[in-house]
């Protein structure tokens, strides 16, 4: 179908983001043990107290809830057909599911294709769920120096054991470390086709690890950064087509298509809790849909032949394809 007027794009661009699948790029949580509920959703944002609804009534008496997560934990809630009036109801019916069938009702209702749980070297597990995939934290531990200096070749050989043992395709270094990445997970990212995903926390460390990725062929990388570094990340990754950039803040969205096309993520939840990751997919997908229709508008002004084949193709590699590819790819 042809794209003809401003409102219609809106229509068709709001309709296509909200009912896509979508790949979370981190989820921290322990899937096997964690809490669940909305106890655990409340622990995000409101005061603590006795019960989930007194710990409720307690935070709405003294303000209204702004907080971002207490609009993702209501979000959720609604979407999950648990009642956001009764919270001590929306409780008890929460602990009706079973652990397995609740996180199935969470991902369903996320639209969820894959979600990548971060998973602790000494618990790796393999996950029921097909959508779940271990997403291994190196430890950094594994880099402190001994009398003879840091063993980069045993810590690699830990994790390349760690994730045979869980089935991991992805490893992730939480704090920059240019020792640890030249002398070990570049290279065993290299050698076993892990892709390798990381946090950069200032302009010196994107340019570093861009730099160091052009010296080790072949190796993919998932990076994000603060929400005010994000630019400097996109630019990073104009030339790096194995630089996938993960974009937190939708005001980048318009300027990573035009400098990357359609080849960047445009949200990670980064969420503690699976309701909290539902609830903030919820209202992400609203900015998401804003931002893109807005970059569409441009091109639909030139008269420029939009049409919503080519929308549905762009929202799908945006919100699933691109990580999709990137995290379950077996070999270089």
């Amino acid at each position: 179908m042809m794209i003809s007027d401003k409102q219609e794009l809106r229509r068709c661009v709001k309709q296509m983001v909200r009912r896509a699948e979508v790949c979370e790029a981190l989820l921290d949580f322990d899937v096997l043990s964690g809490e669940i509920g909305v106890e655990a959703m409340l622990d995000t944002w409101a005061h603590p107290a006795a019960t989930p609804g007194e710990a409720l009534r307690r935070t709405t008496a003294e303000h209204t809830p702004f907080e971002p997560d207490a609009a993702a934990m209501f979000a959720a809630l609604d979407a999950m057909h648990l009642p956001v009036k009764d919270i001590d109801r929306a409780q008890e019916m929460a602990t009706e599911y079973e652990r397995p069938a609740y996180m199935r009702e969470v991902l369903d209702t996320m639209h969820a294709r894959c979600v990548l749980v971060r998973v602790p070297m000494e618990k790796a597990i393999h996950f029921d769920d097909d959508r779940l995939e271990p997403l291994i934290a190196a430890d950094s531990g594994l880099f402190v120096p001994g009398r003879y200096g840091v063993d980069y070749a045993g810590a690699a050989q830990r994790i390349a054991d760690c994730a045979q043992a869980c089935g991991a395709r992805n490893l992730l270094l939480e704090r920059f470390d240019e020792q640890a990445l030249r002398y070990c997970l570049l290279p065993l990212c290299q050698d076993n086709g892990y892709a390798l995903h990381v946090q950069l926390d200032s302009g010196e460390e994107i340019d570093s690890f861009a730099l160091m990725l052009d010296e080790f062929d072949g190796v993919r990388a998932l990076a994000g950064t603060q929400e005010a570094l994000e630019p400097h990340l996109i630019d990073a990754a104009v030339r790096r087509t194995r630089l996938l950039v993960c974009l937190h803040d939708p005001a980048h969205i318009s300027r990573a298509l035009g400098k990357l096309g359609t080849r960047f993520v445009p949200y990670s939840a980064q969420a503690k809790q699976p309701e909290q990751m539902l609830g903030r997919w919820l209202l992400a997908r609203e900015s998401i849909w804003q931002a893109l229709a807005n970059a569409y508008l441009p091109l639909a002004r030139s008269g420029y032949a939009l049409e919503s084949a080519a929308i549905e193709r762009d929202v799908k590699t945006l919100l699933s394809g691109n990580l999709l590819s990137l995290c379950r790819m077996h070999t270089l």
